[in-house]
């Protein structure tokens, strides 16, 4: 009986040892699906940015917050404005286990939120340090924008950094200018860290690496912070540098919805595939106003994930807490309208044109 005992035993162990060894090389290789997605959130305007009107508000939120649950098929979303009606749209992703509390609405947060089916940590909103337009130039100073970082433990023991972020929006001088201090602000944010980690940057950076104008997206972020973006990797021979765009053929177009990356912390990153999804109702009328972009990104553990950092769950903020701070912004920024006499005048002068036009 006791010869027997030990040879069952020992098969046990000698199996436990094969399924370890089958766990941990599963956890060698792998990959993750990334989405970046405007929800175009912003209150009233946001239930006009896309083709379909019916539904409004919350209502609106959640059947994105549906669809995403059930048709994206993705890891990890990044969203970018995702204000008031955050609560619908996180309610309706019950399969996203861990998701970032908002950082509140129009004016007080940023619309930034990230969407996991891995743990989280170490989340934060910075707010930029540059931004232009009150009420013109995509009015970024009432509709803020900024980064939300988090750590995401993508499998056991390993970890990367996680990034999305809204830039400065509209075309003119001063926004593209807000937007160059945008992307060099990343760039320090990522090349000050002081634990070595993998990095994914998910967002609308709210330009292209064509337009080659003061923003600068390769030179200030790209270059800077030695990332790669996925669209390059895939169809523009791994190539952000547009120069005078002799030698620019890309295969697929852009967009200004990317993903870039970085290995690092013994995680090797590449990129593995990347499509633009433009999700709509029966009738083919749309949500927002822009199209999701949604990469694999490729890793292999290649050497010591050990993370030196401490890691903690993100705490919602208190009622008493919220309303002081929304409070505070409301009267801020009625006092940056009251006060923007410039831009106020501007739009007077606009709509005399466009009455003396008719």
């Amino acid at each position: 009986m006791k010869k027997l005992l030990s040879i069952f035993m020992a098969v046990l162990m000698f199996s436990a040892s094969l399924g370890i060894g089958a766990s941990a090389a599963e956890n060698k290789t792998g990959s993750l699906q990334i989405m970046t997605y405007n929800v175009s959130g912003i209150p009233v305007i946001g239930d006009f940015q896309g083709t379909q009107r019916e539904l409004k508000g919350n209502a609106r939120m959640a059947k994105i917050g549906e669809i995403l649950n059930n048709e994206s098929g993705c890891d990890i979303i990044g969203t970018q404005e995702d204000f008031d009606n955050h609560n619908a749209l996180a309610k309706a992703m019950p399969d996203y286990i861990c998701q970032t509390f908002s950082s509140g609405g129009v004016p007080l947060g940023d619309g930034l939120s990230v969407f996991s089916k891995f743990p989280l940590y170490n989340v934060k909103h910075i707010k930029w340090n540059d931004s232009y337009g009150i009420l013109s130039s995509g009015t970024d100073r009432l509709a803020q924008k900024g980064i939300l970082s988090t750590v995401i433990e993508i499998c056991n023991g390993v970890y990367i950094d996680f990034y999305v972020l809204h830039a400065d929006a509209s075309n003119d001088a001063n926004s593209a200018k807000a937007r160059a201090g945008n992307y060099r602000q990343l760039a320090e944010l990522i090349n000050s860290r002081t634990c070595d980690r993998a990095v994914i940057v998910a967002g609308d950076f709210n330009t292209t690496f064509d337009r080659n104008g003061v923003d600068d997206l390769y030179g200030n972020l790209v270059k800077t912070a030695d990332l790669k973006d996925c669209w390059a990797e895939l169809y523009n021979n791994g190539d952000c540098a547009y120069d005078n765009g002799a030698d620019w053929h890309p295969s697929f177009y852009e967009t200004y919805d990317k993903v870039m990356f970085k290995s690092g912390g013994g995680v090797e990153l590449s990129a593995g595939s990347l499509q633009y999804i433009q999700y709509t109702d029966e009738n083919g009328k749309t949500y927002t106003d822009h199209v999701s972009t949604k990469v694999c990104i490729n890793y292999e553990i290649t050497g010591d994930t050990t993370n030196t950092e401490t890691l903690q769950k993100e705490k919602p903020v208190i009622f008493v807490r919220r309303f002081v701070d929304k409070f505070s912004a409301v009267v801020k920024t009625l006092f940056l309208v009251l006060t923007d006499f410039h831009e106020i005048f501007a739009l007077i002068k606009e709509g005399i044109d466009y009455l003396n036009q008719q």
